[in-house]
């Protein structure tokens, strides 16, 4: 099984594109798997579709990994 995965932000220099995890059942096992530094909060989508961390995978599945983007005055 390979999940293919993508990020946005600040992500881009820590994943190569068109990297990939073999083998992680769930969401929360792929981002433990790719080993992020802290970026605070992340919206995470499998196949376009919002997820939470126990949401489990399929082979081919696409994991995207944005970062939460917080601001104000």
């Amino acid at each position: 099984m390979s999940i293919t995965i993508k990020v946005a932000g600040p992500l881009k220099q820590h994943i190569p594109p068109g990297a990939s995890i073999p083998d992680a059942a769930t969401v929360g096992q792929a981002i433990e798997r790719l080993a992020l530094p802290e970026v605070g909060s992340l919206l995470m989508l499998v196949n376009g579709q919002m997820v939470h961390w126990h949401t489990e995978l399929k082979d081919g599945d696409t994991l995207e990994l944005i970062p939460a983007i917080c601001g104000g005055a």
